[in-house]
């Protein structure tokens, strides 16, 4: 199964880490240090023009993680999660 992020982008659902509201988390200096350090090893990708609501954190196999910054409120983003297992379970 698959979540929507934003936009085009869309990440496997067993990939996803966490789910991070933006306002919440990045007041704490060790988020806001790892973002910086994950834009500065160019694994931050950007999910639209909009106000970003949260982020996504992200690690497929055995590769380095990826954060997806998205406009989707953490809610939202949770939302589609349950509606993908809702569907599955429905077949």
């Amino acid at each position: 199964m698959y979540i929507h992020l934003g936009q085009w982008v869309i990440v496997p659902k067993e990939a996803v880490i966490g789910i991070f509201d933006l306002d919440n988390t990045t007041w704490s200096f060790r988020t806001r240090r790892c973002l910086e350090q994950a834009e500065r090893e160019g694994r931050v990708t950007v999910i639209g023009d909009d106000l970003p609501r949260s982020f996504v954190l992200c690690q497929e196999g055995n590769g380095q993680p990826m954060i997806y910054i998205t406009q989707l409120t953490t809610a939202a983003l949770l939302r589609r999660a349950e509606e993908m297992d809702f569907d599955r379970s429905a077949v």
